[in-house]
């Protein structure tokens, strides 16, 4: 098969989410520690991962840690969303592969969440000047797994599913939802993770963006 497009997830796809969450929450928790030192920062870092507090979610999860001390609450949801999406970076190797198969491809992204999160990250990262299609789930109405909002995609780019790539990493949105869509899957997987055996099987596995190149050029 001639593949004509490819589209890609953008958290921890096109950049690691989860290492720079790891470290803004380390920074931000760090006064709480300090004041606190029974919650271990490292602790709590995994506990506010665990609970997947991302900025809006820091005064809840202090308050239910027993901290009612509200400045100290407020200053730390402040410095763990300040300069936020200034301070997101691509992987490195991600404009080079844009770069590359941009000639060859047509490309696009599907990504989930809401307009208020995800068009900074695109706006930061200039995703625009690469990508023929952006797809944020808030704006399309539906969201991965729903095979939906891949064929949304498709119709945009004009080409069949058989004819596009999907490249991402979550195996609880991206995987199904691409199946789904009958869109061959590419999966991202830095980390090494394993393959749940009951998960259908990408057409290839990668570590890192540049391995597209590579495998499609």
């Amino acid at each position: 098969m001639q593949y004509q497009a490819i589209l890609f997830d953008l958290d921890d796809t096109l950049y690691d989410l989860r290492s720079y969450w790891r470290v803004r929450l380390s920074e931000a928790l760090a006064e709480i520690s300090t004041r606190y030192p029974q919650l271990e920062r490292d602790a709590l870092v995994r506990e506010a991962i665990a609970q997947k507090v991302y900025i809006d979610k820091m005064p809840g999860f202090l308050r239910s840690l027993g901290i009612d001390d509200e400045p100290l609450i407020a200053g730390t949801h402040n410095s763990f969303g300040r300069d936020w999406f200034a301070r997101l970076v691509l992987h490195d190797d991600a404009p080079a592969t844009l770069e590359a198969l941009r000639p060859h491809y047509k490309l696009g992204l599907v990504t989930n969440g809401p307009s208020r999160t995800q068009r900074p990250k695109i706006e930061q990262f200039g995703l625009g000047a690469f990508l023929d299609v952006l797809i944020v789930s808030e704006e399309a109405g539906v969201a991965k797994p729903d095979p939906a909002i891949f064929r949304l995609a498709l119709e945009q780019l004009d080409v069949t599913p058989a004819q596009a790539l999907y490249v991402g990493d979550s195996l609880e949105f991206d995987l199904p939802g691409a199946a789904a869509a009958g869109m061959p899957f590419i999966w991202m997987n830095p980390r090494n993770e394993q393959l749940p055996v009951h998960l259908p099987r990408p057409l290839a596995e990668i570590t890192r963006l540049t391995e597209l190149v590579q495998l499609l050029l």
